[in-house]
C-alpha cells in the first residue's frame, strides 16, 4: 500500500504505565471505532499481555476483539443479539429493569449467565437508570435467579468544564454502589474525559485518549501517518486544481498528488490549509482533498515519485486545522485503508 499508520509498541506501553500510576487503580483499555483509529488488532496485540479490560462500543467491535484476546470485553452500548454475547463471554452494559427482565429470560433458556455491567445515569442522560427504585428491582431480579452484577458504573459529562456538576454526578454513583451485595464484588468503575485526574472512588478507570497519548503532556502520541507522491503534474497560471476548481493557480506550478482522501479520514475542512512533509521540507494542500487524493504544491522543493510524505505526527495539529478535537482526528483515521505496521 501507498500509504500507511505506524504505531508505536514502546510509546502505547508507556503510556499504558503511565495511566496505571496516575489512576492506581485497574485500566479498561477503550478501544472502539478501531481503537480511536490505532487498529483494534494492532492494539490487543500490544497490550494484550498488560492489561485484561477492553471496551467497546457494539457488538460487531466486541466480536472482531474476542478473535484476538481471551481477555474481559465491555460493550457500552446496545447489542442486536445478547445470546451471541453470552456464548462468546462478552460482558455488556446494562439500561434498564426491563432489559435485565428480557435477558435473564433468554439466558435461563440458554443455561447461559449473562455478564451484566449495570450503567447507571448520574447527569450524562445517554443510557442507564436513574433511580435507587430501579436499581433495587435490578437487584432483586437477579438475586431470584442467582445471577449478579459484574460491574456497575457511570460516564461523567463535564469533567473538564464544570465541576460542581461533576461534583453532583459522582455523589449520585457512591449513593447507588452503597445498595450493592458485597458477596457480589462488583466492579465499580468511570469513565469521561480525564476521570483518571479526579481521584474517584472505585475500582477501575475506562481509559481512551490518554493511552493512545494525548490529554496529559507525560504521555506520548502513538500513531503517525505517511504516505507517499504518485504522480506529479504541471499546472499553468490560471488553471484550476481539484473538486469545484477548489484552487487557482496565480502562477506556473508542479503539483504532487498523494494517494489519501477524506475516505481515509481526512477531512475536507483541511482543503487548502493542510500542510505536509516531504524530504524535510513543508509544502502546502492545494485544491480540495478528493476521496481518495489530494494535491500538494511543489514547486519550490525537489522530489519525485515515489518520495515519502509525512502527513500526521501530532493529531493535536491537526485539530486545531479543523477546530476540533484529538478524539475527532483519530477516529476518523478508523477508516484509514492502508497499512497499520507497527515499530
Amino acid at each position: 500500500m501507498f500509504s500507511k499508520i505506524i504505531l508505536s509498541k514502546e510509546n502505547l506501553i508507556h503510556n499504558l504505565k503511565i495511566v496505571k500510576d496516575i489512576s492506581k487503580h485497574k485500566i479498561c483499555v477503550m478501544i472502539k471505532a478501531n481503537a480511536y483509529g490505532h487498529g483494534i488488532k494492532e492494539v490487543i496485540s500490544i497490550l494484550d499481555k498488560e492489561e485484561n479490560f477492553y471496551g467497546v462500543s457494539n457488538q460487531s467491535e466486541a466480536l472482531y476483539a474476542r478473535k484476538y484476546t481471551d481477555k474481559e470485553i465491555i460493550v457500552f452500548g446496545a447489542c442486536e443479539d445478547y445470546l451471541t454475547c453470552m456464548k462468546n463471554d462478552i460482558s455488556f452494559a446494562l439500561f434498564s429493569y426491563k432489559m435485565a427482565k428480557d435477558i435473564i429470560k433468554l439466558a435461563k433458556k440458554s443455561n447461559l449467565e449473562p455478564k451484566f455491567h449495570l450503567c447507571l445515569n448520574t447527569g450524562m442522560n445517554r443510557y442507564g437508570i436513574k433511580s435507587i427504585k430501579e436499581l433495587n428491582k435490578i437487584i432483586n431480579i437477579l438475586k431470584k435467579y442467582n445471577m449478579k452484577l459484574f460491574g456497575i458504573y457511570t460516564h461523567f459529562s463535564s469533567l473538564t468544564t464544570d465541576k460542581n456538576y461533576t461534583d453532583k454526578q459522582k455523589s449520585k454513583f457512591y449513593e447507588f454502589v452503597k445498595f450493592l451485595p458485597k458477596k457480589w464484588n462488583t466492579i465499580t468503575h468511570v469513565g469521561g474525559g480525564n476521570s483518571i485526574f479526579e481521584n474517584i472512588d472505585c475500582d477501575m478507570n475506562r481509559v481512551g485518549l490518554e493511552i493512545y497519548g494525548y490529554g496529559n503532556n507525560l504521555v506520548k502520541p502513538v500513531l503517525s501517518v505517511f504516505s507517499q507522491i504518485v504522480d506529479i503534474v504541471r499546472v499553468e497560471k490560471n488553471e484550476h486544481i481539484g473538486y469545484l476548481c477548489g484552487y487557482t493557480a496565480n502562477s506556473n506550478m508542479i503539483i504532487a498528488t498523494i494517494p489519501l482522501g477524506y475516505g481515509d479520514g481526512l477531512t475536507r475542512k483541511m482543503s487548502n490549509r493542510l500542510k505536509v512533509e516531504i524530504g524535510n521540507q513543508i509544502v502546502n494542500n492545494v485544491g480540495n482533498i478528493c476521496m481518495d487524493a489530494f494535491m500538494v504544491d511543489i514547486s519550490k522543493i525537489k522530489c519525485k515519485i515515489g518520495d515519502s510524505v509525512t502527513i500526521m505526527k501530532d493529531a493535536g495539529d491537526f485539530a486545531k486545522l479543523i477546530e476540533s478535537t484529538e478524539y475527532e482526528v483519530l477516529t476518523n483515521l478508523g477508516k484509514f485503508r492502508g497499512d497499520r505496521i507497527i515499530i
